[in-house]
Parts: structure tokens; sequence; C-alpha cells
């Protein structure tokens, strides 16, 4: 069963992909976290919401993770033990949302995940 670590609170804003002031904090855990369990490896994936084409928001959530990534490398975490960063784009919903511009205002599926890969 794949084990997967959702960072709440690490969501982005419609159409960007840098990191919110209050992402900041979730991300310090999960960089604790990994430096607590040294032997944990992560994939680095990003999502997006449905809104858009898809071939953008492939290229969004790849963004994305490479902006988790990033920060995770700038903050002592070895890149060997991150695989990606990997971008799903609208692939992975967690919740369903209209292709309407009122359903792009749900956050949840503009996220990153870390997904245990041991």
């Amino acid at each position: 069963m794949p084990v997967s670590i959702d960072l709440k609170g690490v969501n982005f804003d419609f159409d960007k992909a840098t990191l919110r002031p209050d992402a900041l904090a979730t991300l310090g855990e999960a960089t604790e976290i990994l430096r607590r369990y040294p032997q944990l490896k992560v994939e680095v994936a990003g999502h997006t919401d449905l809104c858009g084409a898809e071939d953008y928001n492939q290229g969004l959530s790849e963004r994305r993770a490479k902006t988790v990534y990033d920060y995770l490398t700038s903050n002592g975490i070895d890149a060997s033990r991150l695989a990606g960063p990997v971008g799903y784009g609208e692939s992975r919903p967690l919740e369903p949302t209209a292709q309407t511009l009122p359903g792009c205002k749900n956050e949840t599926n503009r996220r990153t995940e870390l997904n245990v890969q041991n």
C-alpha cells in the first residue's frame, strides 16, 4: 500500500508555482521528519486543479513539485533521497472540480505530496 504524505498547507495560488508564506511552517515540519528518518526516501509530486489545458497543467504541476524539491534540498535534505520532482498535472484530483472558473477556486487539488518510496 503506497504511503503519501500530503503536505497540508502547501497549496498554491491559482496559476502559480511559488510558495506562499503559510507553506513554510509545513515544509519546515516535513524537513524535520526527513532529518529524523534519514533512511526515508520520497517522491516529490506536484498536482493541479482541473482548470485550464491539460498540457499547461502538466507543466505547472512540474514547476510546483520543483519548488518543493528545491526547498527541501536547500534546507539540507540530500537530493539522493528525493525522487523527482514529478508533476501529475490534473490526473490525480482529491476533489472533482468543474472546468469553469468558479470551480477553480478549490485549492485542494493545487498541492504537493511526498510519496514514500521505501
